[in-house]
């Protein structure tokens, strides 16, 4: 779940970068900047393409897979008497 999440806020990451790309597009039209809308171009596919690439699911993200590291039985930590029971 963790290895997810992580998915998730590169993800976001990468829509940001897009967005920046465009803001960096159109300011180059609005002032003929050739080489910033080239840039920005390149930012918004490196962007696009983060996004679909950490959103794509892969077969190990489904729920009767899971990784080698994580087997299906396993439920975590063993109760230590030092170790408070709401955890």
């Amino acid at each position: 779940m963790v290895r997810l999440e992580l998915r998730v806020v590169l993800a976001t990451v990468a829509i940001f970068i897009a967005l920046g790309g465009i803001g960096l597009s159109i300011h180059g039209s609005l002032y003929y900047l050739n080489h910033e809308i080239w840039v920005g171009v390149i930012a918004i596919a490196i962007g696009i393409a983060g996004c679909v690439t950490m959103l794509t699911l892969w077969p190990r993200d489904l729920p009767g897979k899971t990784p080698s590291e994580h087997p299906a039985g396993d439920v975590g930590p063993e109760h230590h008497p030092h170790l408070p029971t709401q955890f």
